[in-house]
């Protein structure tokens, strides 16, 4: 399902995923956004401190550089008759509950593996711990930045991500564009 996948192993040897720390080298992150680098830094321990997100941080295991880091909230998508029979919903409400990846960033030092593909596979790890604690999730949901680069979508989609349809049809003079993974399709 994944882009590269089958790098998943050997990275997955390599690095551990943790909590946001203070701890780690964050100021030494730099993904060529810097938006994105000012976020991990500056943003991200207040949007923490308040619930709004949780920021998950991808380390090297051999020297602790942060390689990538994804923020995490819950959400939920809205779909329109059309698109919920796309995904086979048969259900009389249009708004699905989802896991929303807020941001996601990979280094500029670390562009030799899929390190963006694994996070956003260890996301649906994430979506399908809410299902199995009770608490219901159907999709991973992004709104990919095309603000800072304009093919960030065509990342999303070799993912397996489609777009929203109806969410983006409203948005006049998008910096991002509504995505979605349904997490029950293989």
């Amino acid at each position: 399902m994944f882009y590269r996948e089958e790098s998943f192993e050997e990275i997955s040897e390599a690095v551990v995923l943790v909590d946001y720390s203070l701890g780690y080298k964050l100021g030494d992150f730099d993904c060529g956004i810097e938006d994105y680098n000012e976020f991990l830094v500056h943003d991200a321990p207040i949007y923490i401190e308040q619930n709004i997100c949780q920021v998950k941080l991808l380390i090297d295991k051999q020297n602790a550089d942060v390689i990538a880091y994804m923020a995490l909230n819950a959400d939920s998508l809205r779909l329109d008759p059309v698109e919920k029979a796309k995904e086979g919903l048969d259900i009389p409400f249009n708004s699905v509950p989802a896991l929303k990846i807020g941001k996601l960033a990979c280094s500029c030092r670390h562009k030799d593996k899929p390190y963006g593909s694994f996070m956003l596979w260890l996301s649906l790890g994430y979506a399908e711990h809410l299902n199995q604690i009770g608490v219901g999730c159907r999709f991973i949901v992004v709104d990919a930045d095309v603000e800072y680069n304009p093919s960030t979508p065509e990342f999303y989609l070799k993912n397996g991500f489609v777009f929203n349809e109806k969410m983006n049809e409203t948005r006049k003079n998008p910096k991002s564009l509504s995505m979605r993974l349904d997490i029950f399709k293989d």
